[in-house]
């Protein structure tokens, strides 16, 4: 490898044809960059380290400077190769940055600091999202019958990006900032929950999904979950059906992106309302979990209302008679239509933050 690295800058270095002349067009401000001679600069490739002399240029107006070389082999305002650019936000993509600096050291003999990997991995971020609010190419459905998932939950975050968001610390401050996610996938005569293999994909982002109805365009997040479901054929889909707990956000957005697919609460978001109310009832103990085995149990059976009558005699019927439409789970399985959600078993599209 440092052979090869060693005949790479040779090659490199012996051809000035990156002088393009005694000036060019500076690229930051539009005016006149000035060739100032040859400068050196080491880069980190595939092969380990590389000094290359490059022409320079610099604009007298903006104190710019350019190198045409770094530009053609895109390395311009980095020391990484295009190739140890791929490696680093691979493995950043699986690990943290200190784990992804130690791998390539290990793996490949790079020597890229953690400070470099999150510099490069934040780039790449910046750059797949985007495209992914840029181009949706669009596939055929994966299924007869597809699903369209969403939740949100909170990560943690730096404190400056969550300064004077409310939370559930004691000063009403907030730890973490809420993710989004959007989950498109085929469960078609598949076991409770489990998705036909390869068919999920993913796009998460920390978004708003809250809209006045003055507003001319869809949230942040309505947009980000209208653009998987036409990447992913969903529209198109025999069945389209859309899976989600209580918080009024999801239904909101499903009626107007989705006003003809069926929305169905996921089964095991149900359950742990019952197993909740349960407790706060009866308290912990066997009382509490026979009462809530109970419940569920007659829920799955398709007796909503009688779940419903046992809820109200404690004044806690609220959530399932706002949901009472997506909670009829022996309907939904008579249809063919799993009502609760799984761990994933497959990924073909990362996910995009």
């Amino acid at each position: 490898m440092e052979i090869g690295a060693r005949a790479v800058a040779k090659q490199f270095n012996t051809d000035h044809s990156d002088h393009v002349g005694p000036s060019i067009a500076c690229t930051s401000c539009g005016g006149e960059a000035h060739y100032m001679g040859r400068r050196p600069k080491t880069f980190t490739t595939a092969l380990g380290e590389v000094r290359l002399e490059r022409a320079y240029y610099r604009c007298n107006a903006c104190n710019t400077g350019i190198c045409p070389r770094d530009r053609a082999l895109g390395m311009e305002k980095t020391s990484l190769s295009p190739a140890a650019t791929r490696m680093a936000g691979f493995a950043a993509s699986e690990c943290s940055f200190a784990m992804t600096s130690s791998m390539m050291k290990e793996l490949a003999g790079l020597k890229v600091d953690p400070k470099m990997v999150e510099r490069v991995a934040e780039a790449l971020g910046t750059e797949i999202a985007e495209d992914e609010r840029q181009r949706v190419e669009i596939e055929p459905p994966s299924g007869p019958t597809m699903y369209v998932g969403m939740d949100g939950t909170g990560v943690p975050a730096r404190p400056s990006e969550r300064e004077g968001r409310p939370g559930k610390q004691p000063d009403g401050s907030s730890k973490t900032r809420e993710a989004k996610l959007v989950t498109v996938w085929t469960a078609e005569k598949q076991s409770e929950g489990t998705p036909e293999q390869g068919s999920v994909s993913y796009s998460v982002g920390i978004e708003s999904a809250a809209t006045l109805d003055t507003d001319k365009e869809l949230s942040p997040f309505a947009q980000r979950v209208e653009r998987e479901a036409r990447r992913r054929g969903f529209h198109d889909a025999e069945r389209r059906v859309v899976l989600g707990d209580g918080a009024l956000w999801i239904w909101n957005i499903a009626d107007e992106l989705f006003p003809d697919a069926t929305q169905i609460i996921d089964l095991f978001h149900a359950k742990q309302h019952l197993w909740s109310r349960a407790k706060e009832i009866y308290g912990d103990g066997d009382l509490a979990e026979a009462w809530a085995k109970k419940q569920c149990d007659a829920l799955e059976d398709g007796q909503v209302d009688k779940v419903i009558a046992a809820l109200r005699k404690h004044g806690a019927a609220g959530y399932l008679e706002r949901n009472r439409a997506r909670m009829q789970y022996a309907k939904f399985r008579a249809q063919g239509l799993p009502p609760a959600s799984s761990r994933p078993v497959a990924r073909e599209r990362s996910a995009t933050v």
